[in-house]
């Protein structure tokens, strides 16, 4: 106990110091952070009704909480959208996600990462698939939740040879590979097992033992909104929090609440 609040003392002071080395004019620009996330994507984010909560939501809310600055999560829609906000400034910040090339042209993302965020392929333990390296999953069907990016050699490799589907949501994807509609689902390590664990298919889906790879996921601003002038502040804030181990314990709790709250679905 004694360790815990030392190290949040040291994540206060850290974004104290923060908030005061702000500059005047982005404070009074930026009165409220409105922020959004893919909105099935636990234990990091989810929706609920009109809000967005979990692990990201936890971590930025009291990183914000500390900087002085109001903020409320929103729930935006389908993850293309939240994107879509984000590139016309009607939302300041997208919450742990990749960066990549093409989202760096609207967003400014955070030199620290919020969380890990290993990527893996799926598959149907009934239907066991190989998958030593990406090449393997040439010639099979595949689905993934519109948006995501998994580095850019395996996005490369999906464009060009990949049989690789999209659909809104997570759940849809898992539903098809426990029906034998497709090969694999290739999505976030931790957010798969959330979700299979919520639809009752944790013995019959698996992750495979290979990553896609160990990736990390970043806040990004919206180039456009007076908010990313706390981006500094944000980074302080997200290296401070992965210091001391606060990132990795909300993580973990979002995990709990995710599971507590969602009764078991019935086996298809």
């Amino acid at each position: 106990m004694r360790s815990r609040l030392l190290q949040s003392g040291v994540l206060l002071t850290t974004l104290a110091v923060m908030a005061g080395l702000l500059p005047a004019p982005a404070a009074a620009q930026c009165s409220r952070v409105v922020f959004s996330a893919n909105p099935d994507y636990p234990p990091y984010h989810w929706a609920e009704g009109e809000r967005i909560v979990g692990a990201s939501v936890a971590l930025t809310g009291r990183i914000l909480d500390q900087l002085g600055v109001a903020w409320e999560a929103r729930h935006i829609g389908p993850w293309p959208r939240v994107l879509k906000s984000a590139e016309h400034a009607q939302i300041d910040l997208v919450v742990s996600l990749k960066p990549t090339p093409e989202r760096e042209a609207y967003l400014v993302f955070t030199r620290a990462p919020a969380f890990p965020n290993p990527m893996a392929v799926f598959n149907a333990r009934a239907r066991p698939l190989k998958f030593e390296q990406p090449q393997d999953l040439v010639g099979k069907t595949g689905r993934r939740t519109a948006g995501d990016r998994f580095g850019d050699a395996f996005d490369k490799l999906a464009a060009q040879s990949l049989t690789l589907e999209d659909a809104d949501r997570l759940s849809v994807n898992f539903q098809k590979l426990a029906a034998g509609r497709i090969d694999y689902v290739v999505t976030g390590l931790y957010t798969g097992r959330a979700r299979l664990l919520q639809m009752g298919l944790a013995e019959r889906i698996t992750p495979l033992p290979r990553l896609v790879n160990e990736g990390f996921i970043h806040h990004g601003f919206s180039r456009r909104s007076p908010c990313a002038a706390l981006l500094e502040a944000m980074n302080a804030g997200l290296e401070a929090a992965r210091r001391d181990g606060l990132a990795q314990r909300l993580l973990e709790e979002a995990l709990l609440q995710w599971q507590n709250r969602q009764p078991a679905a019935r086996r298809p």
